[in-house]
């Protein structure tokens, strides 16, 4: 394994664990409800990603020299067996640890060395709880190593840019709860914005760079948060915080079926994907919300009304409107210094109910 790769997966290993050991220690949050309707120093690309990055700055239409791929149409074509610096071990048992991983791998005659413990990069919560997903940083072709484990993981290869990809990814997903609070409070109310269709390969730098190229708006990329799935694969949805509100408007203008590479560090030899944008999530955090949704998951959001604008007044107004709910609480919001609601309907599965009252205030004027 070249050096500097093994710098990076311990380095990661470092900081992602001294994260989760912070995270731990710091008091329970307030509630953080997420509404529908400078890179670390150890995350740093190597000389040859800042080649590429320096080329996707340059191009505003993002098609860059790239690696030699499987995709390329040409007689120097490497596949990526062949460029792989590490592979990827997915639905493994979480109560496994790198220790379990290793000895699978050795069941399966794969011997990391000595230092097996620089080679592994488990991915874990906030928490230090693993959630099946593990880097291992060897340069190797060895698939049947899935045979090792008994609850059938999956095994995937990596070039440099996926192994850069994967540690930010754990680094993210351990500070994922801050980031989350971070766009909770009451001044970003109205910056942040909502982009979908990301391809599940970009980052936050790749995300601020297409808002600074296509968009003319300079973003910071700790202000740029993925949404996770389930067990810790980034989703296709990301959250971004705008400097202003007027420039998060902009941005809604702009990325609406905006093309991009699907992977940004090898230009246009993947395809395209288009990116949408909107405010579709909104973030609130306040004490009095802490226990609102103990009961029921699932509310009505809606904002803009007067601020001083009472509880009774506004069920009266809905009842007016034919909207009966039977539960409303009441938030400021000093972004705009005007009143939002919660409500809560009495079906809000099938199209009555919270879905039908959706539907409904969405047509109001």
């Amino acid at each position: 394994m070249p050096p500097n790769l093994r710098l990076l997966v311990t380095a990661g290993r470092r900081r992602v664990f001294a994260a989760a050991r912070e995270s731990k220690l710091e008091p329970r949050p307030r509630a953080c409800l997420a509404v529908t309707g400078h890179q670390p120093q150890w995350l740093q690309a190597p000389a040859s990603r800042n080649v590429f990055w320096s080329q996707r700055r340059s191009e505003s239409s993002l098609a860059i020299s790239a690696r030699p791929s499987s995709f390329r149409e040409s007689q120097d074509t490497v596949p990526l067996t062949e460029r792989q610096e590490a592979f990827l071990l997915e639905r493994l048992p979480r109560e496994f640890t790198e220790e379990d991983i290793r000895n699978s791998l050795l069941s399966s005659g794969v011997d990391l060395g000595d230092d097996w413990r620089e080679r592994v990069l488990l991915m874990r919560s906030r928490l230090g709880v693993s959630i099946g997903r593990a880097l291992i940083a060897l340069p190797s072709h060895v698939p049947h190593v899935t045979q090792g484990f008994k609850y059938g993981a999956s095994y995937r290869s990596m070039d440099r840019a996926d192994v850069e990809a994967f540690v930010e990814q754990c680094e993210r997903f351990v500070n994922l709860s801050e980031d989350l609070r971070r766009l909770a409070q009451p001044e970003n109310f109205l910056r942040v914005i909502t982009i979908t269709e990301v391809p599940s390969t970009y980052g936050r730098q790749d995300m601020a760079h297409i808002i600074k190229e296509r968009c003319g708006v300079t973003v910071h990329p700790r202000d740029v948060v993925f949404r996770f799935k389930r067990w810790g694969k980034q989703s296709d949805t990301c959250y971004v915080l705008c400097p202003t509100e007027k420039e998060a408007d902009h941005c809604v203008a702009q990325i609406q079926e905006l093309a991009v590479p699907k992977r940004a560090a090898h230009g246009s030899l993947f395809g395209a994907a288009f990116l949408w944008s909107s405010r579709a999530t909104l973030f609130v955090s306040h004490p009095d919300l802490d226990f609102l949704l103990h009961d029921c998951k699932t509310w009505v959001f809606t904002t803009g009304w007067q601020e001083d604008m009472r509880v009774d007044e506004f069920l009266a107004v809905m009842n007016k409107l034919q909207f009966y709910p039977v539960r409303a609480e009441r938030h400021h919001v000093s972004a705009d210094k005007s009143s939002a609601f919660f409500m809560k309907f009495e079906q809000m599965e099938g199209w009555s109910g919270a879905k039908r009252a959706m539907t409904r205030l969405r047509k109001l004027k």
